[in-house]
């Protein structure tokens, strides 16, 4: 069979558009100044392979340029267009750039080809994963999102090593090593805990290795391998913003196993543990956070409320850890990179 090759330089297909704005099936952000029935620009969505249907015409496929510029442009202007809350730009981008992904496969795209359209791909659905992590089901589906994300990640990590037989570390650019170890990282901290992961890490070439990034971000994987979760908590904190943000989707659960060893550490009805040394360390801002905890998982406050009594009999087993929630340490990270650079890897 031949290799297609695409050759629509628009971000949306001819005989795409045209379906859509006669069918009315213009999403909002498709639409100029939200107007009805008025199209702005559009963008190939996704639509799933069937048994039947024939292999896409050149003509219906983008080319490398257009894809990329498919991707600056949803993570450039759609990402901040506020006209509608976040979660409604994430499903409009996330469909979008799954149509991509398709186009990536269909063409059978080498790894030098795939790895600068994956990598802010992957960013994207990391970021999200944590500005949505409030959200109700019915808005966002953390499984979803994570399910993608882990699909993405192992993608751009074959094709890395894909890439590392055919060229060498010094034939690529600084920025395309930094993008390698930056995505290296969030795989590292998205699978804490993961023995695939873990032998991943070393098995990497010695310029990742080096990084001082991954060297953080594996350092505290080892930890959590260790067992140590006061040095995982302490670690948390100094990873940049994206590593940060994937790193306290997993902080209520680590609270809740770090509360659990305590119930067992200092099971003494003569013995507290001071409210002040369990806020710092347990990344925990305000007291009533933690009373929250507390109360989540059975534990008793002392009648000041200045510490907190462990007993491993009262512990609540049987709850989930409390939902991911937006953390302080995360947002003034955040607040001081502009998302679009962000999301495309022009910083770091």
């Amino acid at each position: 069979m031949a290799q297609i090759r695409g050759s629509c330089e628009t971000l949306c297909p001819d005989t795409e558009s045209k379906m859509r704005i006669r069918e009315n099936l213009l999403h909002f952000y498709e639409l100029k100044n939200g107007q009805k029935k008025t199209p702005g620009i559009l963008v190939k969505e996704f639509t799933r392979s069937a048994a039947d249907v024939k292999m896409p015409k050149a003509k219906d496929m983008r080319t490398e340029t257009s894809l990329t510029k498919t991707v600056e442009y949803l993570l450039k202007d759609i990402i901040l267009d506020t006209r509608k809350p976040y979660h409604v730009a994430y499903d409009f981008i996330f469909d979008r750039l799954r149509a991509v992904r398709r186009e990536i496969v269909i063409q059978v795209y080498d790894a030098r080809q795939t790895i600068p359209l994956l990598e802010p791909i992957v960013i994207f659905l990391a970021y999200s994963r944590y500005r949505l992590c409030e959200e109700s089901i019915e808005k966002f589906d953390p499984k979803i999102c994570n399910q993608h994300l882990q699909e993405c990640l192992t993608g751009v990590l074959r094709c890395y090593d894909e890439l590392e037989e055919q060229v060498a570390p010094t034939d690529l650019t600084i920025r395309q090593l930094e993008r390698r170890c930056l995505i290296e990282s969030l795989y590292q901290i998205f699978n804490l805990g993961s023995p695939e992961s873990f032998v991943r890490a070393l098995s990497l070439p010695d310029y990742v290795k080096k990084d001082p990034i991954f060297n953080l971000s594996f350092g505290i994987c080892l930890a959590y391998h260790q067992g140590n979760l006061y040095r995982v908590l302490m670690g948390l904190p100094r990873l940049p913003h994206i590593l940060c943000a994937v790193a306290s989707t997993k902080l209520q659960a680590i609270r809740r196993s770090l509360l659990q060893i305590f119930t067992h550490a200092y099971n003494n009805k003569q013995l507290t543990v001071p409210v002040p040394y369990l806020l710092r360390l347990l990344l925990i801002d305000r007291p009533d956070s933690l009373q929250e905890q507390c109360r989540h998982y059975n534990l008793s406050l002392a009648v000041d409320r200045k510490a907190v009594h462990f007993n491993k009999t009262d512990f609540n087993n049987a709850v989930d850890p409390i939902r991911p929630r937006h953390e302080t340490f995360v947002e003034s990270k955040l607040a001081k990179v502009y998302l679009p650079e962000l999301l495309l890897l022009k910083k770091f």
